[in-house]
């Protein structure tokens, strides 16, 4: 498929919500306290992402009042409506404040099997739970989950009986992130399809790798909403990654969806402060490393245009470029290193020492070798044969 052809579908106005706060917490090792809460999504706003999942409601009414202090926020909660407090819920989040209520209901056989409830009676709940929402909440999603094992007939059946009751947007969950882009997008056409052209969000999960791609893939298919958290934290393997959705969104899609991208490494960084998860290296987007180079051939190519090997500038998603040494480092980085550093240059013969030190250390060590390792080898005097030098890094 050509470029524009598989981007014609996404030539539009499409937006994020961010479930950092709900979905995010629920990793294994993350907790946010309250001034954590309100601080991370401060930040995002002033990122430009505005529709902020506070958590579940009847049960984070403190964080649904704390976000709406802050100005432009849409915060929206998940209502349990299989729980017999279903309604009692709904009335604090309301009270509250909340701004959309989404109305969560599990549609698979054997959840609906395990919680000893009949189709029919997952209808009437839903019915139910929907217009409740209208009467107490500007806006009402219908969010079932485990939507892709679902039964194909009942799952028509359940987006239908919502769209009857009231709900003004309807989401499209792979709970258990089993689902290919081809068959998220065959299950939105489908929703649209039943409930007339209604709004559609996507809440992927990435067990195989694939939530980007099939939230890109809901995107392209008809959906205008998408469910993402910073540095893809959620349960299990996580979710889409809001920072790689909206740079794919604005960078490869040509499409706005509000984001200040600028602000994306800054946002991951406070996250990872917040949770004490670390950001690895080589993550797209936010990592440390994905703009470095240590190979020679390609820091003389960065020297001579950076875009000949980044499909995007650093500075774009407030990033940086870095210059690593390490195994496949020559002199071209070593020259560029001492200059980064603020080291004299050396002659040719020099560099090339340099150079081979740096080979035989990061193969030894099994890593790339420091700056300040690289800095007291270089600032030391080249009398001794390298294989006579121990390295500083050994200690």
């Amino acid at each position: 498929m050509a470029y524009d052809e598989a981007t014609q579908p996404l030539e539009r106005r499409v937006s994020i919500q961010d479930i950092t706060l709900r979905e995010g917490q629920q990793a294994a090792d993350v907790a946010f306290s309250i001034p954590e809460k309100v601080g991370l999504a401060a930040q995002l706003v002033d990122a430009g992402v505005t529709r902020i999942q506070a958590g579940y409601a009847g049960a984070d009414e403190e964080t649904v009042s704390a976000l709406k202090c802050i100005p432009g926020t849409v915060v929206s909660v998940l209502l349990v409506a299989f729980r017999d407090d279903w309604r009692a819920a709904a009335e604090r989040a309301a009270a509250a404040g909340v701004d959309v209520l989404m109305v969560l209901f599990r549609v698979a056989p054997s959840q609906l099997a395990a919680m000893g409830i009949t189709e029919a009676r997952a209808l009437e709940q839903i019915r139910s739970a929907v217009a409740v929402g209208r009467e107490l909440v500007p806006e009402v999603s219908f969010d079932p989950s485990f939507v892709t094992l679902a039964d194909p007939g009942f799952l028509r059946e359940v987006y239908s009986a919502a769209a009857e009751a009231g709900a003004q947007r309807f989401g499209v969950a792979d709970s258990t992130g089993v689902a290919s882009p081809e068959r998220i997008a065959e299950l939105v056409r489908m929703v649209r399809e039943v409930t007339g052209g209604g709004a559609v969000g996507v809440h992927c999960h990435d067990d195989f790798g694939l939530a980007l791609a099939n939230t890109l893939a809901g995107l392209a298919a008809g959906a205008d909403l998408a469910d993402a958290s910073v540095l893809g934290l959620g349960e299990r393997a996580g979710n889409c990654a809001i920072e790689e959705l909206a740079l794919a969104l604005q960078v490869l899609y040509k499409v706005d969806a509000g984001v200040r991208l600028d602000r994306m490494t800054a946002l991951a960084q406070s996250v990872s402060q917040a949770t004490g998860v670390p950001i690895p290296a080589a993550k797209a987007v936010v990592g440390a490393d994905v703009f470095s180079q240590k190979l020679d051939m390609h820091v003389a190519l960065t020297q001579r245009d950076p875009s000949l090997l980044e499909p995007y500038p650093p500075q774009t998603v407030g990033n940086r470029r870095r210059l690593r040494l390490g195994v496949g480092t020559g002199p071209v980085a070593i020259k560029a290193k001492l200059a980064e550093l603020g080291l004299p240059q050396v002659d040719a013969a020099a560099a090339a020492e340099l150079a081979a030190w740096v080979n035989q250390t990061a193969l030894g060590r099994k890593r790339g070798v420091t700056d300040a390792a690289f800095a007291e080898k270089a600032g030391g005097a080249f009398s001794q044969p390298l294989s006579d030098q121990p390295s500083p890094d050994r200690a």
